[in-house]
Parts: C-alpha cells; sequence; structure tokens
C-alpha cells in the first residue's frame, strides 16, 4: 500500500486489501477507467462506508478524471463546460469530502486529496445523467446515492452496491453488439434509448417491468396480448419528462409495456398469454414475469423482450432466448 494513505483514519489500510480482493473474486471490473486505483479504491470505500454525524448517513460523490484534466497546457477540460470548478487544495481531504452529496456537488479527486468541487447547475443523481457524464469527461465516477446505493461508473459499465450484493452491467454498446449477433434480421441499433432507460432508469431504481420493442410491420401475434389500461399516452423515451413519466407509472403497474420502431409508447398493462406450443417449448425460468416474457418472445419473433428485474438485473429476450450477460459464457438462464 503507497504511503499517504494511511493518514485516512475512515480508510484502513487492511480495509482496502479486503475491497480489492472482494471486487477481484466477484469478477468486477469496478477500477476499470480509474486514473489511480488506490485512490479509486479509497474513495469506493469511503462511499461504501461514509462517515456519520449525529446518527445521519450522508450521500457522496466523487469524480476521478483522466489525469490530463488538470495538467499544464490542458486548455479546456471537458468537465469545466459543464460544471463550475471550484478550489479546495488547503483544505483537510475528510473536510472536503463533506462538500460533495453526489447529486449536483462532486469531489474532484487527484492522487492523494480533492482539488476541486464540481457543482452543477441541476441534478446529477440519477444513473442515467452519472452514465453520460462519465462518457463525456472519462475516468470513474463514484457515488452513494441518497437511498444508499452504491454505484462506479466507468468505461466498463456500471457496477452497484445495493447493501448485500454487487451486480455489473456492461455498456449500452457491448449489448447491441450482441444482440447483432443473436437478432440479426432485427434493426437492433433502434433499441438502445430503451434498453438505456431499462438498465439505468428502472434497473438503477429496482423497478421491475416487461418491454416490448416491435420495430416491424407485422401485426402483434393474435390472443397473445390481453389490455388490462386501454388508451396509454403515447411517450417518448428521447424526452426527459416523458420518460420520467414512464418510469413513475411502470413503478405502479402491474403487465407489459409495448413500443413502436420509434420507441414510442404504445400500449401499457399488457397481460401476456402465451400459446399452447409457447408454453410446451418454454419452461418456467426466474418467476413470472420472466417466464412469460420469454414465452411471448417465442410467440413473436419481430420482437425484442427486455425484462428488469425489481433487483435491477436485465434480461434480454428473442424468439425464446433469454441472454442475460453480453458474454454468452456468463449466462445463467436461458
Amino acid at each position: 500500500m503507497s504511503r499517504g494513505y494511511d493518514d485516512e483514519f475512515l480508510v484502513l489500510p487492511g480495509r482496502l486489501q479486503r475491497l480489492a480482493e472482494e471486487l477481484d473474486e466477484e469478477g468486477l471490473p469496478a477500477l476499470d477507467g480509474a486514473p489511480d486505483r488506490i485512490a479509486a479504491l479509497v474513495e469506493l470505500a469511503y462511499a461504501l462506508r461514509p462517515h456519520l454525524h449525529e446518527g445521519r448517513v450522508p450521500s457522496y460523490g466523487a469524480l476521478l478524471p483522466p489525469r490530463s484534466l488538470f495538467a499544464p497546457g490542458f486548455n479546456q477540460p471537458a468537465l469545466d463546460t459543464v460544471a463550475d470548478l471550484i478550489p479546495v487544495h488547503d483544505l483537510d481531504l475528510q473536510f472536503a469530502r463533506r462538500f460533495a452529496d453526489g447529486i449536483t456537488s462532486f469531489a474532484v479527486r487527484s492522487h492523494h486529496s480533492v482539488d476541486h468541487l464540481a457543482c452543477f447547475g441541476r441534478s446529477m443523481a440519477g444513473e442515467y445523467d452519472l452514465v453520460g457524464l462519465q462518457a463525456r469527461i472519462g475516468g470513474l465516477i463514484i457515488q452513494r446515492h441518497p437511498a444508499g446505493q452504491v454505484r462506479l461508473f466507468g468505461p466498463s459499465g456500471v457496477v452497484r452496491w445495493n447493501g448485500t450484493t454487487w451486480h455489473h452491467d456492461a455498456p449500452m454498446d457491448a449489448w447491441i453488439k450482441r444482440l447483432r449477433a443473436v437478432a440479426p434480421g432485427l434493426p437492433v441499433d433502434g433499441v438502445r434509448p430503451l434498453l438505456r432507460f431499462a438498465v439505468h432508469k428502472l434497473g438503477g431504481r429496482g423497478i421491475g417491468a416487461t418491454l416490448i420493442w416491435r420495430p416491424t410491420e407485422h401485426d402483434v401475434p393474435a390472443h397473445r396480448h390481453e389490455p388490462l389500461v386501454h388508451n396509454a399516452p403515447r411517450l417518448r423515451l428521447d424526452h426527459i419528462g416523458e420518460e420520467a413519466a414512464l418510469a413513475q407509472a411502470l413503478s405502479q403497474t402491474d403487465g407489459a409495456a409495448i413500443f413502436d420502431r420509434d420507441v414510442t409508447l404504445s400500449a401499457l398493462a399488457i397481460r401476456l398469454a402465451p400459446s399452447t406450443s409457447a408454453e410446451r417449448a418454454i419452461g418456467a425460468i426466474g418467476g413470472m414475469r420472466h417466464t412469460s416474457a420469454l414465452r411471448y418472445s417465442y410467440d413473436d419473433p419481430h420482437s425484442i423482450v427486455i425484462v428488469v428485474s425489481d433487483a435491477g438485473p436485465v434480461t434480454l429476450m428473442h424468439a425464446g432466448r433469454a441472454i442475460t450477460s453480453v458474454d454468452p459464457a456468463e449466462e445463467k438462464i436461458g
């Protein structure tokens, strides 16, 4: 362990070692993209167990951008275009962290200290927002959400700790690449907004749902749908307010949601009724939601079905096949 980190009394070197070993044992790419892996471990350990004040557990956020961000001669750092950067060089590290709420203010960490506070003009608490920020500035982002979930955002995707288990979601491009191989007859690039919504808006908030994308002129298979709610609004996933409205509805609604080629909502609260052949071909997997969705995908091979577990993980389905990982060797069901 490097000298200098021993002084951080809330994060002991032994704890850092155990955390590093845990990440390694779980096969998590949590520190990928970190300019300083020790600093990243320190910030992750702090986010997992922050300093309490009067019994209150604070939220927290830290940015670990590439080393070049504040290097001499680097004229226009990307972070400077989206946030106000306030120097805090003379503040003790532990005290500097108190200003970073992981919502609109984040500590900007270098090797041994917090150099700046990044203050944003709007909330950056959402997973979707932080995925976009990481793609823009690079490096690693660590957040302890006000709800208690700890998340890391890096070039290898999103790693979450829910208080009990770790979960990793691969980057969107990796999912799209996998879909191209599994469903070569469909324009799978068009599903990107729906997949992003499923992974980062629903999965990140623990909202279980079944989402069906039909980029086709073929009719819905007869007798496979039973609408429980009629006249759903035509909400669009590329509009922030409409996306939020849809997530709010899904958090309170059973049944599947159906989207057209343009990933606009066309139906909501749909009970899926499998054919006899689907029931024969597809056995029970992972619970009622996953089983009914997989049987529907068997009956409707012109669709891509996305199932979001209320525990966070996302399963993609096509033509009766369940896709649980961007790496076929790691799939658990299907």
